[in-house]
């Protein structure tokens, strides 16, 4: 797994210079830099970056989104899997939330219309083709989800997976 991740890094590096270049978003971005202790706009680091990236993707820090999106498998139920897969512009539709995969599972498998089934931190949505459609994901990359039967749990390090969250993230609306 290697497109995600390099998205992340990609990110973090385009804010590092865009906060180097312009102090009215590191004014804009007092908060988030107080949660990573930065002091003065000076002392921001790559590594800074990836941890804001990583913030704004829904995970504590670098490293719990560099374990995701490494498919480090052997604890996937067990950690977060971010809030990416949950953009801005997703408030209004009706989901179908779940703590538990095997019943987001079932309700997947046994829905009559097409359906999708994404991970938000430890829980599990299943959501219809509108919601999709906020990814603005390219034609090419649709043909994706049928190749992971549209479950974005199960899927988890796959190169259709990664390619599908590489995109995600890419196309995510970003305040840099």
């Amino acid at each position: 797994m290697e497109y995600a991740l390099q998205e992340v890094k990609t990110q973090a590096k385009k804010l590092l210079k865009a906060l180097k270049l312009d102090p009215s978003l590191v004014r804009a971005m007092q908060i988030p830099l107080k949660k990573i202790a930065i002091s003065s706009p000076e002392a921001l680091q790559l590594k800074h970056c990836l941890g804001l990236v990583s913030m704004e993707l829904g995970f504590k820090d670098w490293h719990e989104a560099q374990q995701l999106l490494s498919g480090n498998k052997s604890q996937l139920m067990m950690i977060n899997m971010g809030s990416f897969f949950y953009p801005k512009g997703c408030g209004g539709f009706i989901n179908e939330w779940f703590a538990d995969y095997s019943q987001a599972r079932n309700t997947l498998v046994n829905s009559p219309t097409s359906k999708w089934l994404l991970p938000y931190k430890n829980q599990f949505i299943v959501v219809e083709k509108d919601y999709i459609e906020v990814f603005k994901l390219d034609k090419a990359l649709l043909s994706s989800w049928a190749e992971i039967e549209h479950d974005m749990v199960a899927s988890y390090n796959s190169v259709a997976w990664d390619k599908i969250t590489c995109a995600v993230i890419r196309n995510r609306q970003k305040d840099y």
